[in-house]
């Protein structure tokens, strides 16, 4: 599993946000100025009340509403990972695939040596190349291996890969700990993502 090009959007302003319940009276300038001090605080390490509020809401569990904010927090990137990962991601909820690689439109031109999973069956890797060699476009897609990795770009959010942390932190295919360990990797990912039980 590879995990590429990653964005974080709104970070700041969905901490600065967090507040939100709390105020007596919305200002734009005052929101916006919080929004720039927490990212010069970002910039030179340095905690904020802002810092400290969101990750005290961010303690709570996802039931409670108290962390809805981390909701707020986009994250896109690249994900290469196996088919069998792939139908596995497809239960979350909030994990939009922007586009992706085709299987249709490019198993016959993959050199399936090299975009294969390591553990991918050779037996399964030579049933396909007989299947291109007839040119079955629909047979060649049902016998495509579970160990075919493809790559597609996707946008979720924070609480969506909380959830998705703690409940695939142990599970047996190994991409599951890469991806994991990739969002361990996250600003203030200890904060808002690893540290919280579900």
């Amino acid at each position: 599993m590879k995990i590429d090009n990653v964005k974080v959007y709104d970070l700041e302003e969905c901490i600065v946000a967090s507040g939100l319940p709390m105020l007596s009276a919305y200002d734009e300038k005052e929101f916006a100025e919080c929004v720039e001090r927490l990212q010069n605080d970002f910039a030179q390490k340095q905690s904020s009340k802002h810092i400290t509020r969101a990750c005290k809401l961010a303690s709570n569990d996802s039931a409670s509403g108290h962390c809805n904010f981390l909701k707020g927090i986009l994250v896109a990137c690249n994900v290469t990972g196996t088919q069998a990962w792939w139908i596995q991601a497809g239960r979350y909820g909030h994990f939009v695939i922007d586009s992706s690689m085709s299987k249709m439109h490019r198993l016959k031109s993959m050199d399936l040596e090299t975009c294969c999973h390591p553990k991918t069956p050779q037996n399964s890797r030579q049933e396909i190349a007989k299947l291109v060699a007839l040119d079955d476009i629909e047979s060649l897609v049902y016998a495509c291996p579970m160990g075919l990795e493809l790559t597609a770009r996707i946008n979720t959010n924070y609480m969506q890969l909380r959830i998705m942390y703690h409940q695939r932190k142990a599970h047996r295919l190994q991409e599951w700990h890469t991806f994991c360990h990739w969002i361990e990797s996250l600003p203030l990912a200890d904060e808002f993502l690893i540290s919280n039980k579900e």
